[in-house]
């Protein structure tokens, strides 16, 4: 489904409005592939009645001239479960968003510690495979994506040892699918409700969609339920967390996204789904929703919003080697009468978060120019063998220079832009 999602959406740009014309005029006099373009890009917006149509007319073409597409057949099947899935839309408050790189994500995520901790497997095993682990409030368990034998990725844990050491994975039974991959698994505080993203599911909407699972005896879970719009989309769409603490839930989305970026989403978590009354309520704010092009749409409740943005920022500020607010941090100019030493001196949540990854990059930065002056110290006593290293030291510390000046610059803007 997001293949046909990513070809509709390059036959939209590929338009003019003058070829639009032309091409409905075409599809209202029943020309098939006219239709079935108009239906591809009202897909795009989530208009599956209004691409049904479309495609229910060149449907009545093709019959007359006694042919069959089978194309048309399967777009037909994903309007229709494309219609079912707008249907359940959730009505949920999101009281920010954040773009950051993909390969450092789960940095954004600012969480309890009674939520427990989040770490990629990569660094947490010292491995090359990608995927997420979460890791409970106690630290005794762990909660992560494998790579089986067969190929296959599923949701494992494994528990400490008496010796401090990890136990030998086991498989999260009854939650895969077939030729599905499992991966980016949270347990809720209860202990019983797993969160976790999967792909290759007919229910799912296209990459890697949002389940969610509930224990019922020991190691049983039941079927996951696909956690539906507007958490999942056509693209991919995963690691949900729920911080019931700091009353704030996160996912993340490479929706509408670069390559090598993803969005995260922090919203306000409901106690049980709360769809959207389709047959009554406004139908483009029940789209518009659903796609999230802009957030927005979903801040109705200002009340809701001040007080979701409150316990957001208490999050982006907790740290819980220091719980004093009042310790200097770092030093960033704002402008001609502003200096900030501490998170809590922002006003804007999205320019703090991105303080928090400048302040690391930085962090880097001096690592990188230490390494580097030592190894110059070690070149200038005879060990030639360095020259290699302290070359592509250069180049890295060049290149994280210059990340390091355009994100301080973009920290600023942010918080002057509030």
């Amino acid at each position: 489904m997001k293949r046909l999602y990513m070809l509709a959406l390059a036959v939209v740009i590929g338009l003019n409005t003058y070829a639009q014309q032309n091409v409905k005029k075409l599809a209202e006099k029943g020309d098939v592939q006219a239709c079935i373009t108009l239906a591809k890009q009202e897909m795009t917006n989530y208009c599956f009645e209004e691409a049904t149509e479309w495609l229910e007319k060149a449907e009545t073409t093709l019959k007359k001239k006694k042919q069959k597409n089978d194309e048309i057949e399967q777009l037909l099947q994903e309007a229709a479960h494309g219609e079912r899935m707008l249907r359940g839309t959730d009505q949920v408050l999101i009281i920010d968003s954040m773009v950051v790189d993909k390969a450092e994500f789960l940095q954004a995520y600012h969480l309890s510690e009674e939520t427990g901790s989040l770490d990629s497997y990569a660094h947490f095993f010292t491995s090359v495979e990608d995927g997420s682990l979460y890791m409970t409030e106690l630290g005794d368990r762990l909660y992560f994506g494998k790579r089986m034998e067969d190929g296959s990725k599923r949701i494992c844990t494994s528990d400490q040892l008496a010796d401090g050491s990890w136990g030998e994975p086991h498989e999260v039974t009854g939650i895969a699918g077939d030729g599905t991959e499992e991966d980016y698994p949270f347990m809720a505080s209860d202990g019983t409700t797993l969160y976790f993203a999967s792909n290759g599911r007919p229910e799912g909407m296209g990459g890697y969609d949002i389940y969610v699972t509930r224990a019922t005896e020991g190691t049983n879970y039941l079927k996951p339920e696909n956690m539906g719009l507007p958490y999942n989309s056509p693209y991919n769409d995963y690691m949900m967390v729920i911080d019931e603490l700091n009353e704030l839930g996160w996912f993340a989305s490479d929706r509408y996204q670069p390559e090598g970026k993803v969005c995260i989403y922090v919203f306000v978590p409901n106690e049980s789904r709360h769809p959207f009354d389709y047959d009554n309520d406004d139908y483009d704010k029940i789209r518009a929703t659903a796609l999230l092009r802009s957030i927005k749409v979903t801040q109705d409740d200002k009340d809701a919003l001040q007080k979701g943005r409150l316990h957001l920022k208490e999050a982006l500020l907790y740290r819980p080697e220091d719980k004093s607010l009042n310790v200097k941090e770092f030093s960033l100019v704002i402008d001609d009468s502003r200096v900030y030493t501490s998170y809590i001196h922002f006003k804007n949540n999205q320019a703090a978060m991105l303080c928090k990854e400048w302040v690391a990059k930085k962090r880097q930065l001096d690592d990188l120019r230490s390494a580097l002056e030592e190894n110059r110290l070690n070149y200038s006593k005879g060990q030639y063998k360095l020259a290699s290293t302290i070359r592509t030291q250069e180049t890295q510390l060049e290149s994280l220079s210059k990340e390091v000046k355009e994100m301080e610059k973009q920290v600023r803007r942010l918080e002057l832009s509030k």
